[in-house]
């Protein structure tokens, strides 16, 4: 006949030390496991600091206003009326800020396109042919 736990009422076969599976957490000859304890840190994409990507979120936003201000609200690859309200997801940067810095707050560098859009850029160019007609013509002249 197999061993039964410990446990009064438990019929259930003895898994080791005595106890089945399911009362295993009981038993005292194991060390308790301790949760490793690490600090949760913030990693940053760039090195600005606090202050530097506050200003220039600020810059951003007063720059992507006199964008609005002067065009129309329209998607540069669909023709979509983008609203009244400037989000600050309808400015796509042709030239990827990260690549070239340099051109981040140039005007020819931004287009009005919908959130669906600027995704797809992110993603794949590809997926936006006139922003890539656009982002070639770009690279063309800076090659120059």
């Amino acid at each position: 006949m197999p061993k039964v736990c410990a446990i009064n009422g438990c019929n259930n076969p003895v898994f080791g030390k005595g106890f089945c599976k399911k009362h295993q957490y009981l038993r005292t000859d194991k060390k308790p496991r301790l949760l490793k304890r690490t600090p949760i840190r913030k990693v940053s994409k760039t090195n600005k600091t606090l202050g530097e990507r506050k200003l220039a979120n600020k810059l951003d936003k007063e720059f992507f206003l006199e964008i609005w201000n002067s065009r129309p609200h329209v998607c540069f690859e669909t023709g979509e009326y983008l609203g009244n309200e400037p989000l600050t997801v309808y400015f796509h940067h042709v030239l990827e800020k990260a690549i070239y810095p340099e051109y981040r707050y140039c005007d020819w560098n931004i287009v009005l396109v919908t959130w669906e859009v600027h995704s797809k850029c992110h993603s794949n160019i590809d997926h936006a042919p006139k922003v890539k007609a656009y982002r070639d013509k770009l690279l063309e002249n800076i090659n120059r």
